[in-house]
């Protein structure tokens, strides 16, 4: 995913718009993370003169696994990023700033920073459907699909003998 920032190198105050493509087809980027089909990006970026400012929208389609029944399910993602662009030659005036995306030659790639912005839209817990009851727990029977007929509370063994009595 490579914008080229050569006119907009030249041009302070100006704005470009660049919308990205890149097909992926089932690549894992993380674990249980698996990119679907084409990642879309729409950017603008705008040169302050001394840096360049991007804001855009990232949209994919991710398969993930629930955390409780584990099953695959697809996920659709949008969601609003930013990044900035310093060239080497203002490296100066920005010493300690590393979250800039330091270029010396107008090709710059920003897929790191797409892959990165899509994981940490990530949800802790992934869940197919808020009412997803998982798995049992002592024999592993999938609650979505039927109930299971366990014992569903363990008894303590140290009530073992209150139990004989009854």
């Amino acid at each position: 995913m490579q914008i080229d920032l050569s006119w907009l190198k030249l041009h302070p105050k100006d704005t470009d718009s660049f919308h990205l493509e890149k097909l992926y087809g089932n690549v894992e980027i993380e674990k249980g993370i698996h990119l679907l089909e084409q990642v879309l990006v729409d950017l603008e970026v705008t040169n302050t003169g001394r840096l360049m400012v991007g804001k855009g929208e990232i949209k994919a389609n991710l398969e993930l696994q629930c955390d409780r029944c584990l099953n695959p399910f697809q996920h659709q993602v949008e969601l609003p990023f930013t990044v900035e662009f310093c060239s080497e030659d203002n490296r100066e005036f920005f010493k300690n700033e590393e979250t800039f995306i330091y270029f010396v030659e107008p090709q710059v790639d920003i897929e790191p920073v797409v892959l990165e912005n899509i994981l940490l839209s990530m949800p802790i817990r992934t869940l197919c459907s808020p009412e997803c009851k998982g798995l049992c727990s002592i024999c592993g029977q999938e609650l979505n699909l039927a109930e299971c007929h366990c014992q569903e509370k363990e008894i303590d063994p140290r009530w073992e003998a209150l139990k004989k009595m009854l």
